[in-house]
């Protein structure tokens, strides 16, 4: 119940779970979603309680456009002290420019927050061209190119608030393995505007595995860089999740 309010009030705010496969315009026409839950709990000689979750849902009218919005959570505590607590919202609109899937631009927004980097919230808005590279046996590659506006807003007196132009790059595939699995991957690199030095480099790399009906095991890593953090945070982040996926 929890989770659901919270989704709930993300929305309500245009708070758009992460995307890895890129959304091809045709391919599931009509409404369709993704709901990931990962919950662990653990007593005894380690006190353990970590809660993740996500929803997207999407609308792909099968002709010239798809549009969706994303929406996941992350809490964790150890030994009753807290040390994750962060949240991620994504609202993307993609249309053809050039063909059904050669050329498309795209539209977006995303909000999301993060205690232990100390982002207590970072908001940004742009768009750009996704363009179709290699279609084969070998997978599905796209390339984006565009830009944003980032606004971020920390929890420091030091630096306590930003205000940036962003320029966007990034490379998203995906490869079908069998029948049962899914390989998928997305790289961002996101240099400020005038300044080279100010980066953040983003890679998520996903195995699905279709397990029963519409349930998939989920297995991604993820590593970030930020080349200039808030005070005294970490410049890079590594994680691994293992998640159930529900699709309808």
């Amino acid at each position: 119940m929890k989770f659901f309010i919270l989704f709930l009030t993300i929305f309500s705010s245009l708070y758009g779970v992460v995307s890895v496969a890129p959304v091809e315009i045709g391919k599931n026409p009509g409404v369709s979603g993704v709901l990931e839950a990962s919950i662990e709990n653990a007593r005894g000689n380690t006190d353990k309680d970590e809660y993740k979750g996500g929803l997207k849902v999407q609308y792909d009218n099968n002709s010239s456009y798809v549009i969706w919005a994303e929406a996941s959570v992350n809490y964790a505590e150890v030994e009753g002290i807290k040390n994750t607590n962060k949240s991620y919202g994504h609202l993307r609109y993609i249309h053809t420019f050039y063909e059904k899937q050669d050329v498309n631009y795209e539209l977006f927004a995303q909000v999301q927050t993060n205690e232990f980097t100390k982002i207590k919230n970072r908001s940004l808005a742009g768009g750009g061209y996704r363009f179709y590279l290699v279609h084969e046996s070998m997978g599905k590659l796209f390339a984006g190119i565009g830009g944003f506006y980032e606004y971020i807003q920390y929890t420091t007196n030091i630096d306590p608030h930003e205000n940036n132009l962003r320029t966007n790059f990034y490379l998203s595939y995906t490869n079908q393995l069998g029948d049962d699995s899914t390989i998928s991957y997305v790289g961002y690199y996101q240099p400020k505007f005038g300044d080279l030095n100010d980066y953040i480099i983003t890679n998520i790399l996903e195995l699905q595995v279709h397990i029963y009906k519409k349930f998939f095991i989920s297995l991604k890593v993820n590593y970030d860089y930020d080349s200039k953090p808030a005070v005294s945070v970490e410049k890079r982040d590594f994680t691994q999740t293992t998640s159930l996926i529900f699709k309808f």
